[in-house]
Parts: C-alpha cells; sequence; structure tokens
C-alpha cells in the first residue's frame, strides 16, 4: 500500500497539527489553576467562618450583654472574682478593667436575720441582699454608731457602761476599746481614719443637760485610756448627732443646724460662723421620720434631708467661702450613699450611678438598690416605710479585698 505523500507550501503552518497539545495543555493548565484558587478561596473562607465560630464560642450568649448591665454585674464584686471574670471573653475583660479601676462603692450591712423568699420570687439584676454584719462579744442588739475606711464602730446600748468594739467585718478583726469614764452619757461616737493608722482618733462627744458643756472624749490606738475634754457652749442644749471627718477635723451637726468644729491639735471647740442649714426649717423635726444625713468629698461637707411624705431627698452643700449652705439641684457626676450611721460619696462611678442618692433602705424582698436620681428627678419603687434604723449601714471595703 503506498501513502499519500502531503505537500506542504509557505503559506501552511508547517506545526498545525502539533499546536493542538499545547492548546489542550494550557487550558488544563488554566483550569487546574482556577481550580486551585477556588479550592484555595473556600478552604480561607472555611478557616475564617471557623475561626469566627470560635470567637463567638468564647464569648456565647455572655458577650451579648448590655455594656452598662455588664458593669453592673461586675462592679459588685470584690478584686478577686473580678479578674477571674476578666477571663471570660473580651467584653467582659474591658468591662472588668474599667470597672476595677474605679472606686468600689460601699456595701450594705446588717445583723438582723432574712426572712424567707417567696418561691416565685425572681432576683432584680441591679439589688443585692445585704451582707450579715456580726459583732461578736456584743449581746442582741448592738448598735453601729459609725463606719468609715472599711471599719465599724459598735456599742452595747442597754447598760449603764457600755462597752464599744471596733471591728473590720472583711478580715473579722476586732478588739475593745477602754471604758469611758462618762459611758452612760456618751451617744455618739466617730473616728478619723481606720484604727490600723497611726492618725486614727475615737471621739465620743454629747452635750451635758445639766450645764449645756460640750464633752469630748478621745482616745488612740495605743492608749489605755480616754482623754476627756469639757468645752463651754453658747447653744442651747441640741443633740450633735451627725459628725464627719474632714480636713484635719471632726465636724459635729447639731439639730439646731449648727456645725461645731473640734480641731484634735489644737483640742479646741467652735461653732462654725455659718447660717444654720435650710433643712432643719423644712418641717417639724423629727429624725425617725425625716433623717437628715452628713457626709463629706475632698474637703466639702453635705447635708441631706429626706421627706417622710414623698421620700424625695434634699442635699446641701456648705460652701466655706460665702459661708452659708446651698441647695443643690445636680451631684456634678457624684453618687450619695445614706444610713443613719455613715453615709458616703462616689466619684467616677458608671454612668447610671451617677447624680444619684442610693438610700440603705430595703425592697419587700430586702434587696437594696432603691435609688433617686437628683438630676432626673425620679426615684426607684418607693421604700416600704420611711423609718431610718441604726440597724443597716454602709461600709467601704477595702480595694485589695479578697474575701468579698
Amino acid at each position: 500500500m503506498r501513502t499519500r505523500r502531503r505537500t506542504y507550501t509557505s503559506a501552511t503552518l508547517p506545526s498545525l497539527v502539533t499546536v493542538t497539545k499545547p492548546i489542550v495543555q494550557a487550558l488544563a493548565a488554566v483550569s487546574c489553576t482556577k481550580r486551585g484558587r477556588k479550592l484555595q478561596s473556600c478552604t480561607a473562607k472555611a478557616a475564617k467562618g471557623k475561626k469566627k465560630n470560635k470567637c463567638n464560642n468564647i464569648g456565647g450568649l455572655w458577650a451579648l450583654l448590655p455594656l452598662d448591665l455588664l458593669r453592673e454585674i461586675l462592679s459588685g464584686l470584690g478584686l478577686k472574682a473580678n479578674i477571674q471574670a476578666s477571663v471570660v471573653c473580651k467584653a467582659w475583660c474591658e468591662a472588668a478593667v474599667s470597672v476595677r479601676k474605679l472606686q468600689p462603692p460601699p456595701l450594705l450591712f446588717h445583723y438582723k436575720h432574712h426572712t424567707a423568699l417567696p418561691r416565685d420570687y425572681v432576683p432584680h439584676p441591679l439589688r443585692f441582699r445585704p451582707c450579715k454584719l456580726e459583732l461578736p462579744g456584743l449581746p442582741f442588739p448592738p448598735k453601729p454608731t459609725f463606719s468609715k475606711d472599711g471599719w465599724v464602730l459598735a456599742r452595747k446600748s442597754e447598760s449603764y457602761y457600755a462597752s464599744t468594739l471596733v471591728l473590720n467585718p472583711f478580715t473579722r478583726e476586732s478588739f475593745y476599746l477602754p471604758p469611758r469614764r462618762h459611758e452612760h452619757r456618751s451617744r455618739f461616737l466617730a473616728f478619723s481614719a481606720a484604727p490600723t493608722s497611726p492618725s486614727c482618733m475615737v471621739i465620743s462627744y454629747t452635750q451635758l443637760r445639766s450645764c449645756g458643756s460640750v464633752l469630748i472624749d478621745t482616745w488612740r490606738p495605743g492608749e489605755t485610756e480616754w482623754t476627756t475634754h469639757c468645752f463651754e457652749n453658747q447653744l442651747p442644749f441640741r443633740y450633735w448627732s451627725k459628725c464627719v471627718f474632714s480636713n484635719g477635723m471632726f465636724f459635729c451637726l447639731s439639730e439646731c443646724s449648727y456645725l461645731g468644729v473640734f480641731d484634735p491639735s489644737k483640742a479646741t471647740w467652735n461653732i462654725l460662723p455659718v447660717k444654720p442649714c435650710p433643712a432643719f426649717y423644712q418641717f417639724e423635726f423629727d429624725y425617725t421620720h425625716n433623717p437628715v444625713f452628713m457626709t463629706e468629698h475632698e474637703g466639702d461637707i453635705f447635708v441631706i434631708y429626706t421627706h417622710c411624705y414623698n421620700n424625695i431627698p434634699t442635699v446641701f452643700k456648705l460652701n466655706s467661702k460665702h459661708k452659708e449652705w446651698q441647695e443643690k439641684t445636680d451631684l456634678g457626676g457624684l453618687t450619695i450613699y445614706t444610713s443613719w450611721p455613715s453615709s458616703f460619696v462616689r466619684a467616677g462611678l458608671s454612668t447610671e450611678h451617677r447624680n444619684k442618692i442610693y438610700s440603705s433602705r430595703l425592697d419587700q424582698f430586702e434587696r437594696y438598690g432603691l435609688y433617686y436620681s437628683l438630676g432626673d428627678a425620679k426615684g426607684s419603687d418607693p421604700p416600704r416605710d420611711h423609718l431610718a434604723t441604726y440597724h443597716i449601714l454602709w461600709v467601704e471595703p477595702p480595694h485589695n479585698n479578697f474575701h468579698l
């Protein structure tokens, strides 16, 4: 069989048949490249989705809590619990750190027994049960009279010679003070700093009915007896029932709205030349139903009066320069916590706490958190009663406490 010979001219491509193979290979290469890119893209998306799901799984629903509510919850934790909560997720870490830098609000203590709650009770997320205050060595009912720097000053109220106890409810540390010569005539006590501080001074103050003189006993840690000071007083007989320590001096508020100042460094007693506080002239005075509180913040003295009819507090601030009391309609971002033995002021708290006055009264389920917003002129639900009591008091927690 003879093979047919094909003749190629110069116009004919000699590699016409052979070029198909490279074209097929090129198409295959392009197809493989697109397939590889698509596979790589799918792999990247899957990895990204997996990473995203992993991030979501870490936080879960906990990361979806509103920031204000999260800060509110974390602000009630101690330092140790705050650090533990910060590892839950990124949102919790940021919220915990922001609250940790703030000055902690005081905690509410009482020494009454808790009542049984109904089975269908749903706890309020922003309200808490008061801490149990244990007063060792004092028979029931003891009487807390003052608190400061995490320490509580209490006395036995049902005996002629009362016993005075200083205790720390967080560390359980406590000790008795020496007996006073005029123990039975001393109703009010206060101290300048924690008894572990070298600057601590405890005072007992009262006004004698017989001569109208002001009697002040002082004691410092390490002393075995009290030092008695007796001062003449030009004012009529009144109880000096409120006291705060500010700028190195004790400021005592009388029921006739005058301020007496005891200077420990000079052992002097003077009546501050300031017009009487208007809070005492708005009603027929009754400390039980119309409680008046006094506190201080960075040298400024505040008096808070709460009327029993509407439960709306009125705040007065002492203007030392103009020697007058000024009514405040805005706290400038401060937060006030009021209780009969001691009241406190906090600055720099979260937004939902600012310009509010928190009462020591409890709701129907014995939870605290009742407040009145001074800026908005709004309050939470009203308390069950308007009676002030020594059984409940605010106590400042230590900043580095691990037992809360």
